[in-house]
């Protein structure tokens, strides 16, 4: 949402600014720049985005629309348990890529693979998780080079009526609003490019490297669940990786010690017993 209201505010400036100069929102419409801008950037997004990572846009796009409330506390939690079951728990709260890791890594431990290896199929697929993300937002922003050259060929069609309309005897008036007209379109394409294609790229990329970290927190995790170390050895790794008000409360991580130390209890005991 929080592009939405970026947009909203680069409006209002936009609407404050015509209003000042005393113009009328009217005079700032163009059916012709609007469809040369649009249709040619319409265009020129069937033609070079890749539409083979369609999964991909659609998430990123999902994002855009209403965001994602990311919780750091939530992933953590759910590594800390697979750790706590040595992998035999089931992370199915989680979405994107770090809830993809720990079922994948979960996958991994109770087919009998060695940490090492673990970690090596899991950072693959981070960065291959990240590099497809990456590759949608260089897309989208690629795309903001093209609506301002649109925009001047909007512009060119523009003066070419308007000489027009010159060799026809027309008045200062009639040349005046047509000169007006033709410099909409490049209006049209400047503002296509910089308030809607360009921050939604950045904000996708920002999307990718967000995944990326989740990826690797979960990776941690699982590595930590296939190495056999204790509880709360894991749970002050995990928190490591966020900032502190991300964190989970240290209780959590006791009374998870606890549990570990009732279980070697009972392991002792029933060593002691044989």
């Amino acid at each position: 949402m929080i592009y939405f209201y970026g947009f909203l505010i680069a409006t209002l400036s936009i609407f404050g600014s015509i209003l000042e100069l005393r113009q009328s929102a009217t005079n700032y419409f163009d059916l012709v720049a609007m469809l040369m801008v649009l249709g040619g950037t319409a265009a020129v997004t069937v033609i070079t985005m890749p539409w083979d990572l369609r999964p991909e846009i659609i998430l990123c796009v999902r994002f855009i629309a209403k965001g994602l409330k990311r919780q750091p506390k939530v992933l953590i939690g759910e590594a800390i348990k697979i750790v706590q079951f040595k992998g035999a728990a089931e992370p199915n709260k989680l979405k994107g890529l770090g809830g993809d890791i720990l079922r994948d890594g979960t996958e991994l431990i109770s087919l009998g693979f060695k940490p090492e290896r673990i970690e090596v199929i899991l950072g693959e697929r981070v960065h291959q998780g990240y590099e497809r993300l990456q590759k949608v937002s260089s897309s989208v922003r690629g795309l903001a080079k093209y609506p301002p050259a649109f925009g001047l060929v909007g512009t060119v069609l523009g003066l070419v009526s308007l000489m027009r309309a010159v060799s026809d005897s027309a008045n200062s008036q009639e040349i005046g609003t047509r000169m007006a007209v033709a410099l909409v379109s490049t209006l049209y394409g400047l503002l296509m490019a910089n308030l809607i294609l360009n921050p939604a790229g950045e904000l996708m990329g920002k999307f990718a490297a967000d995944e990326k970290r989740e990826g690797e927190i979960a990776m941690q995790g699982v590595l930590l669940a296939a190495e056999n170390v204790s509880t709360l050895e894991a749970h002050e790794m995990l928190n490591s990786f966020v900032q502190k008000k991300d964190r989970l409360l240290l209780q959590m991580g006791q009374d998870a010690t606890a549990d570990d130390q009732t279980d070697n209890q009972v392991d002792n005991q029933q060593a002691g017993a044989a």
